[in-house]
């Protein structure tokens, strides 16, 4: 049986959750049992990161039209011999499935987030009706589609769960070891995190003289700047300037992540939640408020500790005892770090893409 070649297709190449993980894919491209290449539209900030996974490379830009977009990729997945073409995008998803009404091609979708929930149940249709397989990248995601409408696909619709390239974090927390203790948060400041919340529990450390500094790691993006700038008022408002960092985008998390004592998380809709796996792979005691991914991921509290949504007593609470029984938690954060690289890494999220890729080839 002819090995299959499958398309990852994106608009762009700039940073996101959705380009890290299929760059991780293609860094391990020559050891995958199919042949993958990158069809994408612009160059972006991870352009020369693709291009170094040496997999292949094709740059279609849209041109005049979507119409002569269309007709052009069509030829390109022809040429090519592409079996799959793997959309990140719902507008990706659109255009890969009107291909395969002139190829031979099967598009598979994957949804990232909510953010096309809400969107005209015909486009919607569209992409269920049309993918071969619906991925989702958690069964929260999944459920929260469906309510809106399965149009009968419910059978192609699977989760594969974001994979983490734990080689990055191959070093355990080993913590600051003093009594101040270091905490930090990774996440960019937008809509879908609650960076304020967070600042009204420090402020409830200062207030009850508990001795720390947080490190919110992470960019202040240009259209949500006014989520960063009420962190900052905050702050200021409430003497947490000395004891509070805004790191902005880091490349070397990993290494920061060393040297913190705990992890503090605050979601509003999450889908999935990297840096949160991230934080209990590096063997941090992780505290995330109890989003229904979170409880997923996090298996109802088993691999991090859970507070209520929302309430700066619960978080309190539940830091507390940690600050006093440091050891223990650490002793446990060591322990969930093995299980959290063996259900999230990107070696499971591929042999899950397999199964996915395969499941037609395999019924013929």
């Amino acid at each position: 049986m002819a090995r299959e070649k499958v398309a990852y297709f994106f608009g762009s190449l700039n940073r996101g959750g959705a380009e890290t993980l299929v760059l991780d894919v293609l860094s391990r491209h020559s050891q995958l049992p199919y042949d993958a290449l990158c069809i994408y539209r612009n160059e972006g900030t991870l352009s020369e990161r693709y291009r170094n996974t040496g997999a292949q490379m094709i740059r279609l830009p849209r041109g005049k039209s979507w119409l002569g977009y269309i007709v052009r990729l069509s030829k390109v997945l022809r040429k090519e011999g592409v079996t799959v073409i793997h959309a990140q995008t719902s507008l990706n998803a659109i255009l890969a499935v009107v291909c395969t009404w002139f190829t031979r091609v099967r598009a598979v979708t994957t949804f990232h987030g909510y953010g096309y929930i809400n969107s005209p149940k015909l486009l919607r249709r569209l992409i269920f009706k049309g993918s071969d397989k619906v991925v989702f990248v958690s069964k929260e995601l999944k459920d929260a589609y469906l309510k809106r409408g399965d149009f009968g696909c419910k059978e192609k619709c699977v989760i594969v769960y974001n994979g983490i390239d734990f080689d990055k974090f191959n070093i355990l927390a080993t913590g600051s070891n003093n009594k101040r203790l270091e905490l930090c948060m990774v996440g960019s400041f937008g809509e879908g995190r609650n960076h304020l919340f967070v600042c009204k529990f420090l402020s409830r450390l200062l207030e009850n003289g508990i001795d720390f500094h947080f490190t919110f790691i992470g960019a202040a993006r240009d259209n949500e700047m006014k989520i960063y700038n009420d962190c900052v008022d905050y702050c200021k408002e409430h003497g947490l300037e000395g004891y509070v960092t805004f790191a902005g985008l880091r490349d070397d998390v990993p290494e920061l992540l060393r040297g913190m004592d705990a992890f503090v998380y605050a979601t509003r809709h999450d889908s999935f939640g990297i840096a949160v796996m991230e934080a209990v792979a590096a063997g941090l005691p992780t505290f995330v408020n109890d989003w229904c991914v979170m409880k997923e991921l996090t298996r109802e509290g088993e691999l991090a500790t859970l507070y209520e949504t929302d309430n700066v007593d619960s978080l309190y609470d539940k830091f507390c005892d940690f600050v006093a029984h440091r050891d223990d938690y650490r002793t446990k954060a060591k322990e969930n770090a093995i299980l959290v690289r063996e259900l999230y890494s990107i070696e499971q999220h591929i042999k899950t893409l397999i199964q996915v890729y395969a499941i037609r080839s395999n019924a013929d």
